[in-house]
């Protein structure tokens, strides 16, 4: 199953459509038991996801089951790198990550050193691949055309976000493992289209069109968005956050609708949105 499990709402209040909070620990560990007992892998999270990795943590302490974690290296100087990257591994209970990404791209960019700290703790086997969290297109790019050698990366896409649909190819030939992640755009497309107001109207129309094929299909709005990104022969992993147990359930469930979805990819493909406003959630103003 290309699923894997996104962990920040274990930690913090995360996403617009977002009503309940903060998953309580109870709950956050029948969704953990949950992705085990369907071999779902990895366990996203990051640094700075509140207390996600200490509740990820938690469970690995009171059950004795390892988890393969990815996780995320915050803004830092490289000579700061090793000692965040220790804080995870003891928040996490482990002592290796599945993969490990730069959370903050520019933190490389404007300090390449990073990424030899980065190397070597793949080197000393505390993390199996690492890599970067992206936010645009032209980052991907510049890996590339750098002969940076990376392992996996993780990059926004959805059905109102393609901006990475043409380096996909080549990261896949590279041989670059992809979790896509903001499958639902952070909730976005959950929105009622004509309650959508400032620079959310643009994405009106599409919202729109994912409605009126979810009810000419019979498939979820959740279910069409989770496949679209699955059914990319790119992308390695759909990263899903939740925000409860049954919520997990369901997107479990969408698998099953996995053949529909391919029937109307012809139509979710056109669906696209190219304004950055709308498809990059740290250029949002708040939406209420």
């Amino acid at each position: 199953m290309k699923l894997a499990l996104g962990t920040a709402q274990f930690g913090m209040d995360y996403g617009i459509n977002n009503k309940r909070g903060k998953i309580p620990k109870k709950e956050a560990f029948e969704i953990l038991e949950e992705a085990l007992s369907n071999g779902i892998r990895p366990i996203d999270t990051a640094f700075e996801y509140g207390d996600s990795e200490r509740v990820i943590g938690s469970f690995v302490r009171k059950k004795g089951k390892k988890l393969e974690a990815v996780s995320k290296l915050p803004k830092c100087s490289p000579k700061e790198a090793a000692s965040f990257l220790e804080k995870s591994l003891e928040r996490l209970n482990s002592k290796r990550l599945y993969g490990y990404l730069v959370h903050d791209f520019d933190s490389f960019a404007n300090e390449p050193e990073l990424w030899d700290e980065m190397k070597s703790f793949k080197e000393q086997g505390k993390a199996r691949k690492i890599g970067f969290s992206l936010y645009y297109p032209g980052q991907a790019e510049m890996l590339l055309e750098n002969g940076v050698d990376f392992g996996i990366v993780q990059l926004p896409y959805s059905v109102l976000d393609q901006r990475f649909s043409e380096v996909l190819p080549r990261l896949k030939e590279k041989g670059v493992e992809v979790h896509a992640r903001s499958v639902f755009l952070q909730g976005l497309v959950f929105k009622r289209p004509e309650g959508l107001e400032g620079n959310f109207e643009g994405a009106r129309e599409s919202i729109a069109a994912i409605r009126r094929i979810s009810a000419e299909t019979g498939v979820p709005v959740s279910a069409i968005c989770i496949n679209f990104a699955s059914l990319n022969k790119g992308i390695s992993k759909a990263v899903v956050g939740v925000d409860s147990r049954q919520n997990f359930l369901e997107n479990i469930a969408a698998f099953s609708y996995q053949n529909k979805v391919k029937k109307v990819m012809p139509e979710l493909l056109k669906l696209g949105i190219n304004d950055e406003n709308i498809v990059v959630p740290g250029n949002w103003k708040v939406m209420e």
